[in-house]
């Protein structure tokens, strides 16, 4: 199942738990097996770090969360990324080893997952791990809430902007203001319009699942693509690069879906829910329905009928 939502933690006020409930319950009696979330996994961060280029600056994919994680566990460990990955998966391990290791392994919300029944994690451990707590965003508060309550020991991070590379031949100037007139145009868009306008509303209800059961409707998501595709492609730009971003955008989400398909082989039989920014939702369904013949594509009216 792949569950689109709106990004949290981005206003000016936090989202109250009651709001999430809705949601948390929900996923919690459809009982996945895996939850994946929009995060780069461990490797990624690693190679963008010492591939630098159009990487050096990156602040997106939760890469500096990641990277702050990793820096305070330096003095506590001598594993690479690979042993690392191996003592964050030893249930002979404590959970506090563990916890460490997986910071290492630049994957903090597994970190900061475990870390909910490891107490005596050295002060700055737990710094770093609040420090990403206080964020506030979906994928501890949402999916983080919701492994917890299924008693599941990691989250699988499948993001992935190694396409970022294709834009290093382009000039920071001619990119920055590209960038800077996309998200001028796509803010008279009616789903970003609304998006604000919708989480408001939902919170002054009280519960956020309303928002996010429209966003993943056929009509929602036929609107993102015209968001994500059609309209910025109306405006033109320089340099071709409204092109060279829309290929960005599809191949950012087909390396997406080859990591969600991965995992998935680590659940035969079972189920796996993948919490995504919503606009991310009508591709990965498309790349995921197309000679996948081992697996099924849930929808998420699922979530109602087991609540």
């Amino acid at each position: 199942m792949i569950l689109g939502t709106t990004h949290l933690g981005r206003g000016e006020e936090r989202e109250s738990d009651e709001a999430l409930e809705g949601v948390v319950a929900r996923i919690v009696r459809w009982g996945p097996d895996a939850i994946a979330i929009e995060v780069l996994p461990g490797e990624l961060v690693d190679s963008y770090r010492r591939l630098a280029g159009p990487f050096a600056e990156m602040q997106v994919g939760g890469l500096p969360q990641a990277a702050a994680c990793a820096a305070a566990v330096r003095d506590l460990h001598t594993w690479d990324l690979w042993e690392a990955r191996k003592v964050a998966g030893d249930p002979g391990r404590t959970l506090t080893e563990r916890v460490i290791a997986w910071c290492a392994a630049y994957e903090p919300y597994t970190a900061l997952l475990l870390a909910r029944d490891a107490p005596d994690c050295p002060a700055g451990v737990r710094a770093a791990l609040d420090g990403l707590e206080a964020r506030g965003d979906e994928r501890n508060r949402v999916a983080g809430e919701a492994a917890a309550r299924l008693g599941l020991e990691r989250l699988h991070p499948f993001d992935d902007h190694s396409n970022w590379a294709a834009f290093a031949d382009v000039s920071d100037v001619a990119f920055n203001e590209f960038i800077q007139a996309l998200h001028a145009k796509a803010g008279a868009h009616p789903l970003v319009a609304g998006d604000a306008a919708g989480v408001s509303q939902a919170l002054k209800r009280g519960d956020l699942w309303p928002l996010w059961r429209q966003r993943n409707s056929p009509e929602a998501v036929t609107d993102s693509e015209d968001l994500e595709s059609g309209y910025f492609l109306q405006h033109g730009s320089p340099e071709g690069l409204a092109r060279k971003t829309l290929a960005g955008w599809r191949a950012r989400n087909l390396l997406m879906a080859g990591r969600l398909r991965s995992i998935t082989g680590d659940h035969p039989g079972g189920r796996v829910l993948a919490l995504v920014g919503h606009a991310h939702k009508g591709p990965l369904e498309a790349a995921l329905a197309t000679d996948q013949w081992d697996i099924e594509i849930a929808d998420v009216s699922e979530l109602d009928r087991h609540h």
